[in-house]
């Protein structure tokens, strides 16, 4: 009898835990998306730039598409350009970078991520550069899975950590190769404090960006 109960008392918990809004157990998948723009002052020229943000990515990707596109016309424009995230939802908005003097797309496998997607661009204006760069992945959430899923990033990394990572590394580099004067523009999600200030290659910490 008592054996009965105690089945009946964890059933009756189970079902209150998939019932309703708060399924613990129900699988599901987000699109996770970062967007972050740095404005970037140095006296370096355009190529020691270029060269500096592709050292920068490779840190992290060895298989990005890199280019330098001719500008239309020669003269600087006094704001910087902007890239334009693509009307389609999710991690299928990737920007194009028109305008931009560098770019780099990749779509690097990542554990825990699916359809994961980087895109970088450089816009050069008569001030200085700004430093587009754009993320976006799938992520499961919730099901069976959540605790194991949730132990192996805590070993293994995360998605969110890699693509912090790999959008750091990039202006970080930047920085301590031309001797740049940094400064945020935008953040989706929210960055705290200055990690772009670190030495390349430091990893993110827990706290260093709110969740989306």
């Amino acid at each position: 009898m008592k054996s009965f109960m105690v089945a009946a008392v964890v059933g009756s918990a189970l079902a209150g835990c998939t019932t309703g809004g708060g399924d613990m157990f129900a699988a599901r998948e987000r699109t996770v998306e970062y967007v972050r723009v740095f404005d970037i002052k140095t006296d370096a020229p355009a190529p020691a730039v270029a060269r500096a943000a592709s050292e920068g990515i490779n840190r992290n990707i060895k298989q990005a598409t890199l280019a330098t596109p001719v500008a239309d016309t020669p003269e600087l424009q006094e704001q910087p350009g902007r890239f334009k995230l693509a009307d389609a939802p999710g991690a299928a908005r990737g920007p194009n970078c028109d305008g931009a003097s560098w770019t780099a797309k990749a779509t690097p496998e990542v554990r825990g991520g699916q359809d994961v997607q980087v895109v970088a661009c450089l816009y050069p204006y008569k001030s200085g550069y700004h430093l587009d760069m754009y993320a976006a992945f799938i992520k499961k959430e919730g099901g069976w899975l959540a605790w194991p899923r949730r132990a192996t990033g805590m070993v293994l990394g995360t998605p969110e950590k890699y693509v912090e990572k790999t959008m750091l590394d990039i202006v970080r580099t930047i920085r301590q190769t031309t001797n740049a004067q940094v400064a945020l523009v935008e953040a989706k999600p929210d960055v705290a404090g200055a990690p772009w200030m670190e030495p390349v290659g430091t990893a993110p910490r827990s706290g260093d960006t709110a969740k989306p």
